[in-house]
């Protein structure tokens, strides 16, 4: 499945969220506001014990391939993770290496919490799921409301961090601060020029020891907060008239022609210019605060994560990726609109 989420065998969903927002798609329990990390554990069913163990080799008909002593044969640069459920069956994840070293959802949530200043009794959690058939595991914690304000417009931004884990050997321990707008909570991936705001540890043995440097890192991604907003601030004092082709400036850079462009190229790309004109002039974007720069640059960005022609998923993944193409025209989205002022 696209969405990636761990889907059993009953047909139980191990992903829980807060209802406030139903997923895209449309998976999981729904819980009633934000959660206790106990809660939302155990309504995503997501609190279970991933064992480190040895890999065995067994011939085609399952059985173990022993030495001659009766010894048996093991692959001894190799270990295997495995998931123990509570009816007593394990699940394998994934094979890894020696230094790998089995960190719990739990303890990777509980740290999380406390490097956020918030404790295991707090109801700050607001998804809470795993991925790649228990292989990895993913959380959000709000972090509350930081209000863009500077002409009465309210325009609210939701702080998070973003949690995540692998039991496979490829993915680290993760927590990232993201911007989520209130309108339409898409994860506002506005870099900087900052990278640390993902703080980034491998499960090996010195990883309880780098995660203390993930206040730090909070630190900074908080100063990459308040940058956020002052950026925001800046778009709000830039205007923007429809008639003066500020808008096609900032479009002809973003989606420019191609070479030898084909009609149904150029077509497209008219299709382009009018959804996001449409999203610019709605009450949500110029409808509520104005013909500006921040009008603009959510038009955009409403555009790539929700309008672009493509599949949802590809859009959702897109959306949430560093790298992605889309990623770097929101960067370079704000950059033109900024130099408009």
């Amino acid at each position: 499945m696209g969405h990636d989420i761990e889907i059993n065998a009953d047909g139980r969903v191990r992903f829980a969220y807060s209802s406030h927002e139903v997923p895209w798609h449309r998976l999981g329990t729904p819980m009633k506001g934000l959660q206790t990390m106990e809660a939302m554990l155990e309504a995503s069913n997501s609190d279970y014990d991933v064992l480190l163990t040895k890999v065995a080799a067994i011939d085609d008909d399952g059985n173990l391939i022993r030495n001659p002593d009766g010894s048996i044969v093991t692959i001894e640069d190799s270990r295997a993770t495995v998931r123990q459920n509570t009816d007593g069956s394990f699940d394998a994840l994934a094979t890894v290496g020696t230094r790998y070293e089995v960190r719990q959802n739990r303890q990777v949530l509980e740290r999380a919490l406390a490097v956020v200043g918030a404790s295991n009794g707090d109801a700050v959690i607001d998804t809470c799921g795993t991925l790649r058939g228990g292989a990895r595991f993913f959380s959000t914690i709000n972090l509350g409301p930081l209000i863009i304000d500077p002409t009465g417009i309210e325009d609210r931004i939701a702080r998070y961090l973003v949690v995540s884990s692998g039991h496979d050997g490829i993915w680290p321990v993760r927590y990232a601060n993201t911007d989520i707008r209130a309108v339409c909570r898409n994860t506002v991936i506005m870099g900087l020029e900052q990278a640390q705001r993902v703080f980034t540890a491998r499960h090996t043995r010195n990883m309880d020891e780098a995660i203390e440097d993930a206040r730090t890192v909070l630190q900074i991604s908080t100063a990459w907060s308040d940058e956020f907003q002052r950026m925001a601030e800046r778009m709000l004092r830039i205007p923007i008239d429809p008639r003066s082709g500020a808008i096609d400036k900032v479009l002809n850079k973003v989606f420019p022609a191609k070479t030898q462009e084909t009609d149904r190229q150029r077509k497209h790309r008219s299709h382009v210019y009018s959804v996001i004109f449409a999203l610019h002039n709605n009450s949500l974007n110029a409808g509520r605060v104005g013909n500006n720069g921040w009008a603009l640059f959510n038009a955009v960005i409403e555009y790539l994560d929700h309008y672009r022609e493509t599949t949802p998923d590809e859009r959702a993944i897109a959306s949430m990726d560093d790298n992605s193409l889309v990623t770097r025209k929101k960067l370079e989205t704000q950059a033109l609109v900024l130099a408009l002022a």
